[in-house]
């Protein structure tokens, strides 16, 4: 499994599981399908005699508008709007990120559409994109290198959800000790997971210097005079009064 890891905005280091390539042939495969079937459906729509105008050029436009542009520009477009997410991506889990993890843009998206004309067109129906992205240290096809992005797992053991939490308690046998922690998101949430897990994992000293570190600005942001000595402990319980309070 090749994992690569990024550094979020507070220094703290997650580790995604790179896409295999069977996935992002899954994918594309998912995406052809599916649109496929909306061309088969607006198709339909075209032919239909509501969609017939007297107007010169009309019927074209119309055509051009529901079929050639979407079949055209639905990778580029939909991994746009949907931050890197096209329909089979969605299904199998993966998403396009830049290489450094930030969300990619409308630049990166449509570079990586423009070299599939050499990925999979002219790379022997795909075989070069599986090539590269089965072998390359970052599985990267030739569009992912020229776009600087890689595809990542989002249904990876490092992304958790609220509800993936461990030992998820309710108000009948959890009594919370700090109310205000509601004034959080569940993105700080989840940085504090991360981090507990990470010292769990690894503890080494810059891992537990950013502990201690984010226990103390906790205890700042909910009111305490101090931080409790037992700065995991704290965390662990800011946690749980999170989960309980807010679900």
């Amino acid at each position: 499994m090749k994992t690569i890891s990024f550094t979020t905005a507070q220094y703290v280091k997650i580790d995604y599981e790179l896409a295999p390539a069977v996935y992002r042939v899954v994918a594309s495969f998912l995406d052809f399908v599916l649109l496929l079937i909306y061309m088969l459906i607006a198709s339909l729509f075209v032919e239909a005699a509501v969609f017939r105008f007297d107007a010169p050029g009309t019927n074209e436009f119309i055509t051009v508008l529901l079929i050639r542009l979407p079949w055209f520009f639905y990778s580029p477009v939909i991994e746009y709007l949907t931050n890197g997410r096209s329909l089979g991506k969605y299904i199998m889990g993966i998403r396009v990120v830049k290489a450094n993890g930030e969300t990619a843009g409308l630049r990166e998206y449509f570079t990586r559409w423009i070299f599939r004309v050499v990925d999979i067109w002219i790379g022997g129906f795909g075989f070069l994109a599986i090539l590269l992205a089965g072998t390359t240290e970052k599985r990267q096809r030739l569009g992912d290198i020229m776009a600087n992005t890689v595809v990542i797992r989002t249904k990876d053991t490092q992304i958790y959800s609220l509800r993936d939490l461990l030992s998820i308690k309710s108000q009948q046998n959890h009594e919370p000790t700090y109310p205000t922690v509601i004034r959080f998101s569940d993105e700080d949430m989840l940085l504090i997971k991360n981090t507990i897990i990470r010292v769990q994992r690894y503890p080494n000293d810059a891992n537990k210097a950013f502990a201690i570190q984010l226990a103390n600005e906790t205890a700042q942001l909910i009111g305490l005079p101090e931080t409790p000595a037992k700065r995991m402990e704290f965390l662990k319980t800011v946690l749980q009064d999170y989960v309980v309070l807010t679900r």
